[in-house]
């Protein structure tokens, strides 16, 4: 028996605890470590089993039927943690599982108050004197008979045993293959809640492209769009010369973190990431309010091999110079300097904002 316990602790051991404590999924960690726990009840129950008084045996029973009781529930909890359904363990269609129960209930839970159907009441009377090591007796009274039971200890537990250590290794298989993405997403939420809260947000996204790089190792830059907005970042970071374009860069990260978040998770982050608009880009959109004529013109950005491109942003730029829109035409001004300084990359970092505008009808 102790082999087959030993064989269920190997396999709650292969779940990533500190990943998922790390990551405040508490109610898996403790439907794990509840698991742990009347793991350690099983084995004692066999330890030390000289001269047990009757006292002894009824505390080790009524220990070893809560534990196991404990395990059922947990099982359950694990599986609708991570399947998120609450039929992946149907207890009542599990005969072995269902029967551990039902024994717990009749025998610790409720013998003197037992209803066995919505209109039965019934009477549990555990026989003491029949306690041992290996096995116990007790009976039902109901109104119509008497019911006496015979539990093999030894059976109880390698039926519970059989079907836990099965249960284990599908969800192990299902936590396996969510794992990875799970990391990701925690790791970018991280992320951007460090980035929103202007904590350092760099460490959770080395945590992430780490992962992703597990995930994917032969990926690239220009293959896997995650990996190309991460290097934009770092690049973007390096870009700024004062602070009018770090605000200004600072935002643009923001808005290519939300963009990984999309890539990974395939929704739209909870709640919005945006900071308060730089400068820059508020008075662009400002600009471009009172210039609606100049419309025409942002399509040609949205491209950086656009033949129109380069043309279109030194006009803009002059344009909001001479209307007296100096922190537009500067904004402009930085995305200019980056495309002809073929620094492409940075030019499309920093003309995501341009890319955002909602243009007033």
């Amino acid at each position: 028996m102790i082999e087959i316990i030993k064989e269920n602790e190997r396999k709650i051991d292969k779940f990533d605890v500190e990943f998922y404590l790390k990551n405040k999924n508490y109610s898996l960690v403790a439907a794990l470590k509840a698991l742990d726990t009347t793991n350690e009840i099983q084995k004692a129950y066999f330890k030390n089993t000289e001269n047990l008084s009757k006292e002894e045996h009824i505390l080790r029973l009524y220990a070893l039927l809560q534990g196991l009781f404990v395990s059922v529930d947990s099982l359950y909890s694990l599986a609708l943690n991570l399947t998120k359904s609450k039929s992946y363990i149907n207890i009542n269609s599990n005969a072995s599982l269902r029967q551990l129960r039902y024994i717990r209930n009749d025998v610790v839970g409720h013998p003197s108050n037992r209803v066995l159907n919505s209109d039965v009441l019934a009477y549990c009377i555990l026989d003491n004197d029949s306690i041992t090591l290996e096995s116990f007796s007790y009976k039902i009274y109901t109104p119509d008979e008497i019911i006496e039971r015979v539990v093999d200890i030894n059976e109880i537990l390698n039926a519970y045993y059989k079907e836990a250590n099965s249960l284990l290794d599908e969800l192990y298989s299902v936590a396996k293959t969510d794992l990875n993405k799970s990391k990701l997403e925690v790791y970018i939420s991280n992320a951007i809640d460090n980035y929103i809260l202007n904590r350092d947000y760099i460490a959770s996204l080395n945590e992430f492209i780490d992962e992703y790089k597990k995930m994917y190792k032969t990926a690239k830059g220009e293959q896997h769009r995650a990996l190309f907005r991460y290097e934009l970042i770092n690049k973007l970071n390096e870009f700024p010369s004062n602070e009018f374009e770090k605000e200004i860069v600072d935002y643009c990260i923001g808005i290519e973190l939300a963009k990984i978040y999309v890539l990974i998770k395939g929704a739209n982050y909870s709640v919005t990431i945006r900071k308060k608009l730089p400068d820059g880009i508020a008075y662009f959109y400002r600009f471009m309010n009172k210039n609606k004529d100049q419309y025409y013109l942002l399509d040609y950005l949205l491209d950086s091999s656009n033949p129109l491109y380069l043309k279109s942003i030194v006009k803009l730029k002059d344009l909001a110079y001479k209307k007296g829109f100096k922190s537009a035409s500067n904004y402009l001004d930085m995305i200019y300097k980056a495309y002809i300084s073929d620094k492409l990359d940075i030019a499309y970092g920093l003309a995501l904002p341009i890319k955002e505008y909602k243009r007033k009808k």
